[in-house]
């Protein structure tokens, strides 16, 4: 087994296995009878279109739905943004500003989550999504993305470009799941002993969950207020897509991070603090065409902490490798 594949077997052996073994399933009929509902941060997206022009758009439906927000023209080359656990497309709108008329930006709900479809009996492993993802782009017609993915999308943006080397021309790691560093975080001592702090069960532990993802403590305050009521509704889904992710680990038999050809950014918060910094200096080791990007005082989004130096650096790394 080559390196690469050792270490992501390392990372599910160590914490997927261990967060299993000592935390709970969510109740089946909960997640049978769960339907999404309207939350503010979908209500802001006829808001920004007018300022940025995005359009909401969707594929499928029912439980199979994939909804996207997309803004720029056709013509432009195409940036993917991938989402995190327990968050949604919306995370990437502070951005927006500063791609205008040089992408065409594509922003999915991945499948499971925000306004897409969730199906208690479909598998959510990173594997099944990576698959899913190269399955809604062939369906709309791109052929060739620059992938951007933050935590558990960042994990699916390097699956991509691993798997997929001629869709994917440059790709962006943010704050990315998938390689252990040399240490780790109180979050992950956590993990260990089955205790999530991403998936809250009362206002108290959602503001707990804000103060772990942002440096910024007004930040975190303000996300605590706003997504407050989603976080608490999805809970027990959460729960369930959480175990899918640390139980249907990526084969480790088929292209990895150790395999990505694509030039690649490697970006992380320094104050990160759910994703230990050092495991940015593991991607940026296994990836052979990769550079690093740290921000100071930023830790897990540094799209919504820092959105313009995000940007620039995203956009300047994107152009150099066109």
């Amino acid at each position: 087994m080559s390196e690469g594949a050792q270490l992501v077997e390392q990372y599910f052996d160590t914490v997927g296995v261990n967060f299993l073994k000592h935390s709970d399933a969510p109740d089946q009929h909960i997640l049978d009878d769960w339907r999404p509902k309207l939350f503010s941060l979908n209500r802001l997206n006829p808001i920004y279109g007018g300022f940025v022009g995005v359009h909401r758009k969707r594929i499928g439906v029912g439980k199979d739905k994939l909804v996207w927000l997309e803004s720029g023209s056709e013509h432009l080359p195409v940036l993917l943004l991938l989402h995190g656990f327990s968050a949604a497309k919306e995370h990437w709108l502070p951005l927006l500003p500063f791609f205008a008329g040089s992408f065409r930006v594509l922003m999915p709900d991945l499948p499971g989550w925000g306004e897409s479809g969730f199906n208690p009996d479909r598998h959510y492993g990173l594997e099944e999504q990576t698959e899913r993802l190269h399955d809604w782009l062939a369906d709309i017609g791109v052929h060739k993305v620059n992938v951007v993915g933050n935590s558990m999308g960042g994990a699916l943006a390097g699956l991509l470009t691993a798997r997929y080397p001629k869709l994917v021309t440059t790709s962006v790691l943010m704050d990315a799941l998938g390689l252990p560093g040399e240490e780790h975080t109180e979050f992950v001592d956590e993990l260990l002993r089955g205790k999530n702090r991403l998936i809250p069960r009362d206002p108290i532990d959602v503001m707990k969950l804000t103060d772990l993802v942002f440096h910024n403590k007004a930040l975190a305050a303000s996300a605590a207020f706003f997504s407050a009521s989603e976080l608490l509704h999805r809970k027990d889904v959460n729960t369930f897509l959480f175990r899918e992710m640390c139980g249907r680990r990526p084969d480790y038999t088929k292209a990895n991070f150790e395999n990505i050809s694509t030039p690649t950014l490697v970006m992380w918060g320094k104050e990160d603090r759910v994703l230990h910094p050092s495991c940015a200096l593991t991607f940026a080791r296994i990836i052979k065409r990769s550079e690093l990007c740290l921000f100071d005082h930023v830790g897990h989004l540094p799209m919504i902490e820092t959105p313009f130096m995000c940007a620039q650096a995203i956009k300047v790394f994107v152009r150099k490798h066109m």
